[in-house]
């Protein structure tokens, strides 16, 4: 049977010589995460929804606009937002992520189809949890979920 690139992305990794080595008692598993999706596209974000759900974090709502998401995220209070960089109506998902950091202390992970110099550049300043750009695999997803838990981790342990 002929396998291609799609069947690699979800495959678990084999063990890399230096994990035969970590002693359990050390290694410390990915955080549970509460988040929110800012996202505008309807079908994309409820499609982030459901793998970030398969990957066993929690959702605690979705967001279209900026506005939107400052007010999803002064109720549920998640760890972070994976944010979209554009907007419904014209919103602009880093001017989002300022507001999110400053008035809640919540950083986001940028998802983003822009990987131009100036909304790189902007992006970069929010000092970003991370950023995946899209379209990404569920193996990115994890990734980036899996650093920021770590992340988040260390500041607030």
């Amino acid at each position: 049977m002929q396998r291609d690139e799609s069947d690699t992305i979800l495959a678990p990794h084999p063990a890399t010589a230096l994990d035969r080595f970590a002693d359990p008692s050390t290694t410390v598993p990915p955080r549970l995460l509460r988040l929110i999706v800012v996202e505008d596209e309807p079908v994309v974000a409820q499609a982030i929804k459901d793998t970030v759900e398969d990957l066993g974090h929690i959702v605690c709502g979705i967001a279209r606009g900026e506005q939107e998401a400052i007010d999803l995220a002064n109720r549920a209070r998640p760890d972070l937002a994976l944010m979209d960089v554009r907007l419904a109506a014209g919103g602009d998902g880093i001017v989002a992520a300022r507001k999110l950091a400053a008035g809640f202390g919540i950083r986001s992970i940028f998802l983003s189809g822009y990987a131009d110099h100036v909304t790189m550049r902007r992006l970069t300043e929010t000092y970003p949890l991370g950023v995946v750009h899209k379209p990404f695999s569920t193996a990115q997803l994890r990734t980036a979920l899996d650093l920021a838990g770590r992340r988040l981790r260390v500041r607030t342990a």
